[in-house]
């Protein structure tokens, strides 16, 4: 594969990462919160270790983002009946408020990152790279 494919992008989730660090450090975003809450909102109920597991991260930051995001009042965390050790997540008012201002910021970013690109091409990009990633889950 040529390097070139990879290391646009590697710079591509740089910017991302970036710009949503800009639009969310208002609220006390930081690393991955807003994955969580995304993924909160998308299924209720769910534990850290899906989470982790579905973004291939750390079980600790995790852990740690979803006590910073109860601690903000957008997360509820609520030990799960069939393991005491073990959590399920559910948004709060506030962390459904939050999911507009994500969306919003990563709608302006997919809006200026596909500029110039016709729907025909950003379709077949998207099945490029979806084969792309299903090819990394297996590695």
């Amino acid at each position: 594969m040529d390097r070139v494919v990879l290391s646009s992008l590697l710079r591509i989730n740089r910017h991302h990462r970036r710009t949503l660090k800009c639009a969310l450090a208002p609220y006390q975003y930081v690393g991955v919160m807003h994955l969580i809450v995304i993924y909160v909102s998308r299924s209720p109920g769910t534990s850290q270790e899906e989470i982790a597991g579905y973004f291939a991260l750390d079980k600790t930051s995790v852990a740690r983002d979803a006590r910073r995001l109860e601690e903000l009042g957008h997360l509820e965390r609520r030990t799960a009946p069939e393991n005491r050790r073990q959590y399920q997540l559910f948004l709060t008012p506030a962390g459904q408020d939050m999911i507009q201002v994500i969306d919003r910021a990563m709608e302006e970013f997919q809006k200026n990152l596909s500029a110039g690109i016709s729907p025909e091409d950003w379709g077949r990009l998207a099945l490029l790279l979806k084969r792309l990633e299903e090819n990394a889950c297996q590695i």
